[in-house]
């Protein structure tokens, strides 16, 4: 699964807008360009547009104007088969996990894997829990790289906030995606855990090649992780450049007051085949 660092470009926004029902602009002509070899923190308040900007990216929410490219390719409206495939390359972490609770660590990595299942048996298989066990040495190597393989066969639903979202972070490495997305991952965890995170994403994009992309309300985390720092405002950028130029105007110019904790990103449904993961083991 190891790869070189990529020089291309990961994502590029051109004139990305969003609208939601009432009028609500969350994503304002948005222009943004994401290369392939970057650690690039979001910064911004709530209602800035940032967790849009990420559901926009992995086609969670479909843009109401403007164009959404993934590595070159055009996936604005992409739907059906498409749709899951742009998904399948893209690795998603959330504030709140989206585990299922009752199934083992390795076993919600596997779900990671679904992505390369190819045959109706390879799906019927899964839901069974009986993946192959070139799949499950996988799931368990990359468990190994986030280092926890200690963990694997402890029910989630056992493990600390910080844990948690490590094994998210696995699952999505599972995927061997071409980016990963992560949406305000450390929001929910002490400041100890929050750094422990940060430090797996670090480690994954610096071995692994990977681009990330992070939303973040937390300044001081963006300074010390991000190699470069995009201020969001109203739907639009506000700020792009490397943490050393994120000064006190520049942090202002993003949030107009000092920066405060956010509210939590409403929640997305757990994906369909890990409900029935569980459901299978109830």
């Amino acid at each position: 699964m190891d790869r070189p660092h990529r020089t291309d470009i990961a994502v590029r926004a051109s004139g990305l807008a969003k609208a939601y029902p009432g009028g609500v602009l969350a994503l304002d002509r948005l222009d943004c360009t994401i290369g392939g070899d970057e650690f690039a923190v979001i910064l911004g308040p709530s209602g800035a547009g940032k967790s849009t900007f990420l559901r926009c990216i992995n086609r969670l929410i479909e843009p109401t104007g403007g164009r959404i490219e993934l590595q070159g390719e055009d996936i604005t409206h992409v739907s059906g088969r498409a749709l899951q495939r742009v998904r399948g390359r893209v690795g998603m972490i959330f504030q709140q996990f989206h585990l299922s609770p009752r199934l083992s660590v390795l076993d919600n990595v596997l779900a990671g894997r679904l992505r390369f299942a190819r045959r109706p048996w390879w799906i019927l298989a899964s839901i069974l829990r009986r993946f192959p066990r070139s799949e499950r040495e996988i799931a368990y190597g990359c468990l190994e790289r986030i280092g926890i393989a200690e963990l694997a066969f402890k029910r989630a639903d056992a493990l600390s906030g910080g844990q948690q979202q490590r094994v998210a972070i696995a699952r999505a490495l599972a995927q061997e995606p071409d980016l990963i997305l992560a949406d305000e991952p450390v929001a929910s965890l002490d400041p100890a855990s929050a750094r422990l995170v940060m430090d797996t994403l670090a480690q994954i994009h610096q071995t692994q090649g990977i681009p990330v992309v992070v939303n973040l309300h937390q300044v001081d985390l963006g300074r010390t992780y991000g190699q470069r720092i995009i201020g969001m405002a109203r739907g639009r950028m506000v700020f792009d450049g490397p943490p050393d130029a994120l000064d006190q105007d520049a942090v202002q110019r993003i949030y107009g007051t000092p920066p405060r904790p956010g509210k939590a990103s409403p929640a997305v449904p757990v994906p369909t085949v890990v409900a029935a993961l569980e459901t299978a083991r109830a």
